[in-house]
């Protein structure tokens, strides 16, 4: 029987929206379980600066909102073990009255039609036991004013990973469900508004704590190396779901 710990050795994880957050701390600690990893982004300079601080991790330019080039990139790196989806943008609060479709166009073009372009390239090159990682949020089931952008992402994300994982199989496709987590994609702020914003999640939160990049990251290390776990979501949000 293989040893959980040493599941990932010598085995190869591409990552879309490897080069910060969530993404890059889920190839670096692939990458310290023996992992060939490829990170894969549109910016060909941040992609270089993620993999200068990684020894052996590869990089690939691609926009996962792009057919062709996802195609092309999944192609390229040829039989793989597993597929992480961690490329998002990022969303304003709005009301649907006043919102930017054309904006909310592009976030579900990303991160919802991009999720199941690399599911749809990916599949035929997993090898046995391979896995799809989507990436939803806690905003699928959880009410928030002002949110129906990242809903409809979110929710539709876990009912691709359910629909996905009978279809696919034996495949596995599972999703992450974040909660806040403490990654660029907040947007620009000033270190103040930061810690302030950090420290109000942080109070609502049932473990006292935002979780970093890496708590996140074992998330998808687990399911990767977990073989019976398929067509399930793990919610790794500090307790976001149950707190106040």
């Amino acid at each position: 029987m293989t040893s959980i710990s040493s599941a990932l050795d010598n085995q190869t994880v591409a990552v879309f929206g490897g080069s910060s957050g969530i993404g890059l701390a889920v190839a670096r600690a692939a990458r310290a379980e023996g992992a060939h990893v490829v990170i894969v982004g549109r910016d060909r300079a941040r992609l270089a600066a993620a993999a200068g601080g990684i020894e052996g991790l590869d990089t690939a330019v691609a926009n996962v909102a792009e057919e062709a080039d996802v195609a092309a990139v999944l192609r390229d790196i040829g039989p793989l073990d597993h597929v992480v989806v961690t490329a998002g943008a990022v969303v304003s609060p709005s009301p649907l009255l006043s919102l930017d479709f054309t904006a909310a166009q592009a976030a579900i073009a990303t991160k919802l039609y991009g999720s199941l372009l690399v599911a749809r390239h990916a599949a035929p090159r997993l090898r046995a036991g391979g896995s799809i990682g989507f990436t939803s949020g806690m905003l699928a089931r959880k009410v928030a004013p002002n949110a129906v952008v990242k809903t409809v992402i979110n929710a539709g994300l876990e009912a691709a990973v359910r629909q996905l994982a009978r279809e696919l199989a034996p495949l596995r496709v599972y999703g992450i469900s974040p909660g806040p987590v403490d990654t660029p994609n907040w947007g620009p702020m000033s270190a103040a508004d930061r810690q302030a914003r950090f420290a109000k999640f942080a109070a609502g939160l049932p473990v006292g704590f935002v979780p970093s990049t890496d708590d996140t990251a074992a998330a998808y290390l687990f399911a990767m190396k977990s073989r019976a776990l398929t067509g399930a979501v793990i919610d790794l949000d500090g307790g976001a779901m149950v707190g106040a």
